[in-house]
């Protein structure tokens, strides 16, 4: 069995946008105010690379909106299915001395900043626009991981031939009734569609920190985190089921 807890975001959690930044209640002990938080993630590159490596947050950019709504947090080890089927990753630090893993949408604005740190859930029913999660206090690898029908990988299907699919996804040996129903739904409309087939798109995973990892890229434009190390599976990956994680989420509470 893995050594697992699974922790769903809130169902009313909604980022009308495509930033999203992932910090703690104390922001690392930093010291910093909203404020300056807030300067330093519109700042430059340098600025940015010094949240990071500092372990005070993990801004994350994506090419379309809402990318996160549905995100998972696992704290531990991935299983075996998860670990076999991630497609793309991010990987950074964090230092959490409080406790409280902050998933905030947007970043952009001080007075969420002000919001978030001082209440333990959103005020505002209308602005369920962050979320908290109580773990051990430390300092951790976070890992944003990218799974089938993830909106990164449906872009980066656009970097792979469309004539080399088959043989991307070790389906060049399978007739058409063979091939899985999102393969044959990607053949027909390019993207695979994760609310279709019932797929989890991401999985934000905390691991105690053994080593703290290179700083991930930044986009060029936004310098903010986007760019995930894709990489192609071993086997024909057939997607996390969203159901099957919040059951483990579930029963993992009883």
């Amino acid at each position: 069995m893995s050594n697992q807890r699974v922790l769903p975001v809130d169902q009313r959690f909604f980022n009308d946008g495509a930033w999203y930044v992932l910090s703690s209640t104390s922001l690392g002990n930093s010291g910093l105010e909203p404020g300056q938080i807030v300067d330093q993630l519109q700042g430059g590159v340098e600025a940015i690379q010094q949240l990071i490596a500092e372990g005070i947050c993990l801004p994350l950019f994506f090419p379309g909106d809402c990318a996160l709504d549905q995100v998972v947090v696992v704290l531990g080890d991935l299983t075996p299915e998860q670990e076999r089927e991630w497609l793309g990753r991010i990987q950074s630090y964090l230092h959490i001395p409080c406790g409280e893993l902050m998933l905030l949408g947007g970043g952009g604005c001080e007075e969420d900043w002000e919001v978030a740190i001082h209440h333990a859930t959103p005020p505002n029913p209308h602005l369920f626009n962050f979320q908290k999660f109580t773990i051990p206090p430390g300092d951790y690898l976070v890992e944003v991981y990218a799974f089938l029908g993830s909106m990164n990988f449906n872009f980066q299907l656009e970097e792979i031939p469309r004539k080399q699919w088959q043989q991307w996804f070790h389906l060049q040996d399978k007739t058409k009734a063979e091939q899985p129903d999102w393969f044959k739904f990607l053949l027909a409309n390019d993207y695979i569609d994760s609310e279709k087939f019932g797929l989890q798109e991401y999985i934000i995973r905390l691991s105690p920190l053994q080593e703290i990892p290179p700083l991930p890229v930044l986009d060029e434009e936004i310098a903010w985190c986007g760019y995930y190390q894709f990489r192609q599976p071993e086997h024909c990956p057939r997607g996390i089921s969203r159901t099957q994680l919040l059951v483990q989420s579930s029963e993992a509470d009883l």
